[in-house]
């Protein structure tokens, strides 16, 4: 309960209530404002109207309105008196005029009493005035009717106004409850993945509030971090079988070299180990350069790049490189390909691309750079007529130091294409491969 109490929810909803009872006392203040100010003026209005009518009129018309009026009058609210010049009553329902001026205008007197002795002191409105023959017309309204009503708004606001905050408080209450198991159980997940467990995930429903969004956002950066942990572990192993080969090389031959008497040898033995501890320099560094691509920060300085320009240096570098082998090299490219990023990345993702292309290429075949634009973002795609890549390896190409099973013996480490996926995953962009039928189509486009 103590949780419950601090939760951001429970908060959330003690002000809710706050509001709410805050914006009703002031509707209903508003209610009451508009009553006790619009009847009073209103019955203003009509006093001093009909008494500037009566004075008008002669002694018996006046009579008989005033008798009319008082018959009319069932809940008795009405006062009506008509006095001589020397202030005795000639008729009416009130004994003395109350102590007002006798200008025509409605003035409120706090206690005003009809002359049956049964009637108690009441809030009244006023109007007297004076006539031709000295004498004063005296017309009131009570405002105990206006007075009930005005204690009934205030008693409907104190009524309504505290069930209102406990259900505000009662409804905060039931989401904050809500809330805080959620919260409970993605605190309990997340101290299991602290503890060790990396295949457990936020719960996530089909709500798409704020929390659904967060655990669904957490989530895929724990798949990222799975992935990475098992590529790094790939990469370890990989790193060691791919080493273990050369070093033993070495090893085998500095050690022919040393057993054997002739200089000559021992010389050709440093040599070969120099070949084998070079190829694993080359090996290191490459694998370096994909890590630094991986966690460097380079968007920040992207600026205006045309891959046309990018692919057609490329193209003039490999186009003699490809017909070396008797191979057929094609460009295809629009006028302009602009597109934000690191020229010389860019360069690099592209070159190791073609590079794969020429390498599985046999002779005669053909390989193919184009470049198209779709809804205004460039993509550039590399096809050869190779021996393609097979669907289950397709996902696995882009990983360090793998080697396709159709060619285990092909030269280089197998960091090429892990180069290319890092540039473009920096570059927002997609590195994917299809088959070419025949060879395979790799495509760099935007996300």
């Amino acid at each position: 309960m103590l949780d419950l109490f601090r939760s951001t929810a429970f908060r959330l909803a003690v002000a809710f209530a706050v509001a709410t009872a805050i914006a009703t006392a002031a509707v209903f203040g508003l209610v009451y404002l508009e009553i006790s100010t619009s009847d009073v003026a209103r019955l203003r209005v009509v006093l001093v109207d009909e008494a500037a009518k009566g004075v008008t009129e002669s002694d018996d018309e006046l009579r008989r309105a005033l008798e009319l009026r008082l018959t009319r009058d069932l809940r008795r609210l009405d006062y009506v008196a008509l006095f001589a010049a020397d202030g005795a009553r000639v008729y009416g329902n009130i004994d003395k005029l109350p102590n007002i001026p006798v200008d025509g205008k409605a003035y409120f007197v706090a206690e005003a009493r009809p002359s049956d002795a049964v009637s108690r002191a009441e809030p009244a409105l006023f109007v007297a005035r004076r006539r031709a023959d000295g004498g004063v017309l005296l017309l009131g309204r009570s405002l105990l009717e206006v007075y009930a009503i005005r204690g009934t708004v205030l008693r409907s606001l104190a009524a309504g106004l505290g069930p209102a905050i406990l259900l505000a408080l009662g409804i905060g209450a039931f989401f904050a409850r809500r809330a805080t198991r959620r919260l409970i159980v993605i605190h309990e997940t997340i101290s299991r993945i602290m503890q060790g467990d990396l295949e457990a995930r936020l719960p996530s429903g089909a709500q798409n509030d704020d929390i659904d969004k967060i655990s669904r956002a957490v989530n895929l950066m724990l798949d990222e971090l799975a992935r990475l942990l098992d590529q790094l572990k790939s990469v370890g192993d990989n790193i060691a079988h791919d080493l273990r080969t050369p070093l033993a090389v070495m090893r085998a031959k500095l050690e022919r070299g040393l057993a054997a008497e002739d200089n000559h040898e021992l010389r050709a033995a440093a040599e070969a180990a120099l070949d084998q501890l070079d190829k694993s320099m080359v090996m290191a560094t490459a694998l370096l350069r994909v890590s630094a691509i991986e966690s460097e920060l380079r968007s920040s300085a992207f600026q205006d790049i045309d891959l046309v320009k990018i692919c057609a240096d490329l193209f003039e570098f490999y186009e003699p490189v490809a017909r070396a082998k008797s191979i057929d090299m094609t460009l295809n490219a629009p006028d302009r390909a602009p597109m934000r990023g690191d020229a010389d990345l860019m360069r690099e993702a592209i070159s190791n691309l073609i590079d794969n292309a020429i390498k599985f290429t046999p002779s005669g075949g053909l390989v193919q750079l184009e470049i198209a634009m779709s809804a205004g973002r460039p993509a550039v795609r590399v096809r050869d007529s190779g021996r393609g890549v097979p669907p289950t390896e397709r996902d696995k190409i882009f990983q360090r130091f793998y080697r396709g099973r159709r060619s285990p013996s092909a030269p280089g480490y197998g960091l090429g294409l892990s180069i290319a996926k890092a540039i473009a995953n920096l570059h927002n962009l997609d590195l994917t491969v299809e088959d070419g039928a025949p060879g395979a189509r790799f495509e760099l486009s935007a996300r």
